[in-house]
């Protein structure tokens, strides 16, 4: 069977149309637009916060110390419950103060005995002396000797109240109602006056508590202008170490006279109410102040700013979905998001890149960002 010939100025022509076909079918199709999540600018009023590091303190903490020494003979509470004013707390061996009072008690007799002989010796004298019966140097005498006595009993009086002082500091009580914290000292421990071992306890006044932090220089100065101007702080909260907040708002007490040339900040206490005692003194938490209110303030979220040496910009989706760089200008930050003084536009699109590689100039698809998104995410992989 004879092959298929074509005329030879066919052939050239197949031959062109066979490569133009096999070229178009190997060209590669243009990529579909990313997606971008983006959010839209707006302003509004945004209040400032501020954390400051600060202890608690109870409203009264007082610190029970020995004021003698002996051997510890009793423990009469539960560490860290509820004593009353007046509650018997520690036992301090009173054996050796209690031989000292019934000491001087004596003294005391001797000298209230030697008192009335005086007296009645000058009432016997002085009738004789005023018959010139007895001369008056027995007179001068018999004075002298009642004086004596009186003070020498109103010396040992003195000394027998100041060693049932001494006595009653053997039993030791609670000056407050409060909460009592935990024992630095043990039946039969031997307790001075001196030192460490003094500090038996302490028991603190908890209904409120006492809040101190450190602000800088400028901060400071910050606020007193604020003071002048008639702006008081009164938006307190307090952070708690495990992140929670205290159920109750809190109110400044005072600053500190001096700036601490040191460390340049000054020392300002807070009080916050503590009615359920869950507030103890020696807590760390943070102190959160609201310093002011930014009328029509625009704010975005962090993630949206790039910043390259120092310089900060956005990358803006404009109506023909084309990303444009913009360089801004920003503000404090606010939580996971950024106050923007200057370069944004209420209603502009801004986009969210993040890790993703979009070219300036690149046509994009905009999604609405999800500012939980990252959350979800992250919960999803702990729980997994």
């Amino acid at each position: 069977m004879n092959a298929l010939k074509l005329p030879k100025p066919i052939l050239p022509l197949f031959f062109l149309l066979t490569l133009f076909s096999s070229c178009k079918k190997e060209q590669p199709k243009a990529p579909p637009p990313m997606q971008a999540p983006f959010v839209t600018v707006k302003s509004e009023d945004v209040p400032i916060y501020k954390d400051f590091a600060g202890q608690t303190f109870g409203d009264l903490d007082i610190e029970l110390i020995a004021r003698v020494d002996g051997i510890l003979t009793g423990i009469h509470f539960k560490e860290g419950q509820r004593v009353k004013k007046g509650q018997l707390l520690y036992t301090i061996d009173p054996l050796e103060y209690d031989t000292k009072v019934e000491q001087v008690r004596g003294q005391v007799a001797g000298a209230q005995s030697n008192l009335v002989n005086a007296e009645e010796e000058l009432k016997r004298i002085r009738p004789l002396a005023d018959m010139n019966a007895v001369s008056k140097r027995e007179l001068d005498a018999a004075v002298a000797k009642d004086k004596a006595a009186r003070s020498n009993l109103n010396s040992v009086q003195a000394s027998l109240r100041n060693q049932q002082i001494e006595r009653s500091y053997c039993d030791i009580r609670s000056p407050i109602d409060g909460v009592i914290g935990l024992s630095n000292a043990r039946l039969g421990d031997y307790i001075t006056r001196i030192g460490n071992d003094a500090k038996l306890n302490t028991v603190s006044k908890l209904e409120k508590v006492r809040v101190q932090f450190t602000v800088s220089e400028s901060d400071y100065l910050r606020y007193q202008k604020q003071v002048k101007a008639g702006e008081r702080i009164t938006d307190l909260a307090l952070i708690l170490s495990d992140g929670s907040t205290h159920s109750e708002k809190g109110s400044l007490n005072f600053s500190d006279t001096k700036i601490d040339p040191t460390t340049g900040t000054v020392t300002i206490e807070a009080q916050f109410p503590n009615p359920d005692g869950t507030l103890r003194s020696g807590q760390f938490a943070k102190v959160r102040v609201l310093l002011r209110t930014q009328k029509d303030a625009i704010v975005i979220p962090q993630k949206a700013v790039t910043e390259i040496q120092g310089l900060f910009q956005v990358s803006i989706i404009d109506e023909k979905n084309t990303i444009q760089t913009r360089m801004v200008e920003v503000g404090q930050k606010i939580g996971v998001d950024w106050i923007i003084t200057k370069g944004l536009k209420p209603d502009e699109k801004v986009a969210i890149i993040g890790n993703q590689f979009i070219q300036p100039g690149s046509t994009v698809v905009p999604v609405p960002y999800v500012a939980d998104k990252d959350k979800k995410q992250i919960a999803s992989s702990l729980n997994n």
